[in-house]
């Protein structure tokens, strides 16, 4: 009996403008200024982080954290075993640290390498970082191609200063 072949990946229809769905959204999107953090963790394959924009405070009472993380994320992965994983808010000037643990192909131990850190709970937590909170996974959903990530934090700490913001595809300051 021949194999019928695969059906034709059908592509979104283009938004009213014309421009494709996917960069338009991101283009809008980019927009909105956002926090830039690291999220960190670590397991006996060794510490992990990766740059996060989709980061938020979603519940006070019982107190949650929002992350989106791309599904195909070796820290992702790390976390899911760990079950835990530390938020690092990033200031102005740690543009580079927020660049290294974006770049894709880096492994994830290879970006701590030129990045001042301590252990917290036995996770690295960025000695720059104007804030970190610990959380713990409670439960993760699937959300197309990022995993959205709720958690209970744990425990967290601050000092003064500005945070770094992505707007518009650059790292900038509050004004």
């Amino acid at each position: 009996m021949p194999s019928i072949p695969p059906a034709p990946a059908v592509p979104p229809p283009p938004t009213p403008s014309g421009v494709p769905l996917a960069p338009a959204l991101r283009a809008a999107f980019s927009q909105l200024p956002t926090g830039v953090t690291v999220i960190t963790t670590t397991t006996a394959a060794g510490p992990a982080g990766v740059t996060a924009s989709a980061v938020c405070s979603l519940s006070l009472d019982p107190p949650l954290v929002l992350l989106g993380i791309g599904a195909r994320s070796q820290t992702l992965e790390r976390i899911r075993s760990r079950g835990n994983f530390l938020v690092n808010v990033l200031p102005v000037g740690a543009s580079a640290t927020a660049s290294a643990f974006a770049a894709p192909g880096t492994s994830p131990e290879a970006r701590f390498t030129a990045v001042p850190w301590h252990t917290y709970e036995d996770m690295p937590a960025l000695d720059d970082a104007l804030a970190w909170v610990a959380c713990s996974v409670e439960r993760t959903y699937p959300g197309g191609d990022h995993v959205i990530v709720i958690a209970r934090a744990l425990d967290c700490r601050h000092r003064d200063g500005q945070p770094l913001v992505r707007h518009a595809g650059r790292y900038r300051q509050l004004a």
